[in-house]
Order: C-alpha cells, then structure tokens, then sequence
C-alpha cells in the first residue's frame, strides 16, 4: 500500500456473484478486503462452482485496482447467521485493534440471507462501521440452464452483470454485551461441564485467575477480619455477575442441584462473542 494511502476495509460474502462484491470493492478504493465464503465437496459440481466464484471474484478485485490489495479469505458456514455473526464481529474488532483509524465497510447486499442479517447487526455494534446495499444495474440475461444464468464466456458472474453505486445503510446503535460478563459467563460454564465447585468462593478465585475481577479498591479498616472481605467480594459477584446474567436471561438455577447453570440464550452468547480464546 503506497505511503500516506489510509486503509479502507471491505467485508463481503461470496457465494455466486461477482460485480455485487467487486464493483463496491473499486468504488470505496479498498486496500483490505475480507471475503467470507462457503466450501463444499471441492469435486462436486456444487463445490468447483462455489470456487469459480471465489477466485473470480479475487481476479477482477486485481483487475480493477490501480494498487494491491490484500485479500483475506474466511471459510465459514454462510447459511448459519451465529457463524456469520461470530465471523463478521471478530473481522470487524481485529480491524478496529489494529488498525483504529481505518475505514471499515460492510456489503449486506451479497451473499446469503443469514449473513445479510448478521453482518447488518455485527457492523452497528462496532461503532465507525459503515454498512452498505448496492442494486442491481445490469442483469445478466436469464436462461433455462444454470451454466448460461451464472457465466457469461465461460467466466463467472451470477445474477448481477454491473452493480449501481453503493449506498449506505441508516445506522442504529446496538449495543455489543460487555466482554468481561461474556468471559466470565464462559468460566461459569467451563466449570459447570467440568463438574469444578461454582460456589462464590471458587468462582470469585477464577474470575480473579482470569484477570476478570474489576472491583474497585475497598477501604478496609485493619481491624476488619478476612471474611468480612470474602462476605464483600461475594456480594459485589452476586450483584454484578449473578444479576446481570440473571437480567440478560442467560442462565437459570437448577432446583435440584442450586447451581446456576446457562439457557440456551446464554450458551448462544458463548458461541458468538469474544471466542478467540
């Protein structure tokens, strides 16, 4: 990337089509782009045209830039919207960690409709992101065969033969669950499945191992005993971890065994947020 140039970042998703991902790419000067795919069996026919698609559509990005761009591929389940969800907020945050000052934009308008919705809700939880739709200019001439809907001269191009301009998306602020609840949620739960105590006590021992424990300093006179300061850290776990998750409705108690344990809610929350670990 040429000295000075500022990095502009384009999220897409291939399945098959073309210009609904390239033209967006050349009209916002992208020096990033993130392509999210779909693979299957690679000697199936379903499998060699989801590829044809794929390095199309990375050959015409290198067609039409006057200067390199760095593409990043992304294998993920495009029809499962918390894989898509998942995959398109971990792009977006590492960009944001990395390069703070980039411009970060989102195509809605290719791909499946699981991604469409994920990736719409992933770019106004981080703000700065800017989600994008493109029409349809052109389309390619419709026939009875899929070779002659999707290709034109043997190459592929789908639906969509040229793609208007860009247009940006209105934005509405969603707000992203706070990742030191998330975190600690995923201890709770670790522990749960391996059968470890999840009593205040242990629990609190944990989140401080994991460095999650943000209580703010407590003046303790020195005559105070230590479990006066356990009797406060266990009220403090109690009523911003407890209640909160409580609140959000990610875990329940068991009746019968009075542990705290995840809901579906909950576990959905671990599949999607902060999974780097």
């Amino acid at each position: 990337m040429p000295s000075g140039r500022k990095n502009r970042v384009v999220v897409s998703c291939v399945i098959l089509e073309t210009a609904k991902i390239t033209d967006p790419i050349a009209f916002y000067q992208a020096t990033h782009v993130h392509l999210i795919r779909y693979t299957k069996d690679s000697e199936s026919k379903d499998g060699k045209m989801y590829k044809e698609f794929y390095d199309r559509v990375c050959e015409i990005i290198h067609e039409q830039s006057p200067f390199d761009v760095e593409i990043e591929e992304h294998v993920a389940k495009v029809y499962d919207f918390a894989a898509m969800l998942r995959t398109v907020l971990s792009i977006i945050q590492k960009e944001r960690r990395d390069s703070p000052n980039s411009d970060i934009y989102v195509n809605i308008s290719a791909g499946t409709p699981e991604y469409a919705a994920a990736a719409a809700i992933a770019s106004m939880m981080i703000p700065g992101t800017m989600p994008f739709s493109v029409g349809t200019d052109e389309w390619t001439i419709q026939t009875e065969t899929i070779k002659k809907i999707y290709y034109e001269n043997d190459k592929p191009i789908g639906y969509t033969k040229k793609a208007r301009e860009p247009y940006q998306m209105p934005y509405y602020s969603i707000d992203i669950p706070k990742e030191h609840l998330v975190r600690a949620l995923r201890v709770l739960h670790e522990r749960n499945n391996n059968r470890q105590p999840v009593t205040n006590t242990k629990m609190i021992e944990s989140l401080k191992e994991k460095k999650l424990w943000f209580r703010g300093e407590m003046i303790i006179e020195k005559k105070k005993r230590k479990t006066d300061e356990n009797k406060s850290d266990a009220v403090y776990y109690q009523r911003d971890f407890i209640e909160k998750w409580q609140n959000n409705e990610w875990i329940q108690k068991n009746e019968l065994t009075k542990k705290y344990e995840l809901t579906d809610a909950g576990k959905n929350i671990l599949n999607t947020f902060y999974t780097d670990e």
